[in-house]
């Protein structure tokens, strides 16, 4: 499957947070994405800067005051970064302690002038109003149809935890589980006694509700959001597609000037 016949395939939708597409709106004049970051080492998974026309604009009034009273150092970061989350006092102090993965699968970018698919396939033809921030919501997805088709090492997405889509090379068919993990397809975890002693009978039952209470906190969480998320920013200067677990948190950030 060429780019081209992929894009003409897309549904689209605004990005799902509303309180970002709002503050992506009041950016000035044209946006673009100043920096793209992915660690696969620790770390964020993959940082993307938005910066607007005023960004350290080197621009001058047509009276020739400098700096343009306009000009700023800040940006729109956008972060992708696993984390853990203790509630009501983790699972060692009698809560739960759930993870939010944030695993990025495939990352694409794109230079303005080569991103044609997009621009022939615009949102907008769908009657999608967004300053740039899109979800692709195909089910499934398009691009992992291609990526698996593709790729001889595997026939399962994602590569591992609970599958979403498994592909039969023979056939040249797919099992499309869906988006959404159903009860059946959460992932697991092991959880193991690191007391200095074998627990006690007491000890042991109070340890195994905890377990079991972890298991379903982690488990609801799976439940209440997709399995995976095809998001796409456009700026004009350069596309970004990318295939990823969640959506990422967002700040604005100052960004200190060289020199």
């Amino acid at each position: 499957m060429g780019r081209r016949e992929r894009f003409s395939q897309y549904e689209w939708a605004a990005w799902p947070d509303e309180e970002l597409l709002a503050q992506l709106a009041t950016m000035q004049g044209m946006v673009n994405i100043r920096r793209i970051e992915q660690n696969v080492m620790g770390g964020p998974g993959l940082v993307v800067e938005l910066a607007d026309e005023f960004f350290q604009t080197g621009q001058v009034m047509a009276d020739g005051t400098w700096p343009h009273p306009a000009r700023h150092n800040r940006v729109l970061r956008l972060t992708w970064e696993s984390r853990w989350e203790e509630r009501d006092g983790g699972l060692n102090g009698g809560g739960v302690t759930v993870h939010h993965s944030e695993r990025i699968f495939f990352l694409q970018t794109y230079d303005e002038f080569y991103a044609g698919p997009f621009g022939t396939f615009h949102p907008h033809r769908q009657g999608v109003s967004s300053p740039g921030l899109y979800e692709v919501t195909n089910d499934p997805d398009p691009w992992i149809l291609e990526i698996l088709r593709e790729n001889n090492n595997t026939d399962t997405f994602p590569p591992y935890a609970p599958k979403v889509l498994e592909y039969d090379r023979r056939s040249d068919t797919f099992n499309n589980r869906g988006r959404f993990a159903s009860e059946e397809t959460v992932s697991s975890s092991d959880y193991f006694w690191t007391g200095e002693q074998p627990p006690t009978p007491e000890q042991q039952a109070e340890f195994d509700a905890a377990v079991k209470r972890n298991q379903q906190a982690q488990a609801a969480l799976e439940r209440s959001r997709p399995r995976y998320r095809h998001l796409f920013i456009a700026s004009n200067t350069v596309m970004v597609e990318i295939l990823c677990e969640g959506l990422p948190r967002w700040e604005w950030a100052e960004v200190a000037e060289k020199g």
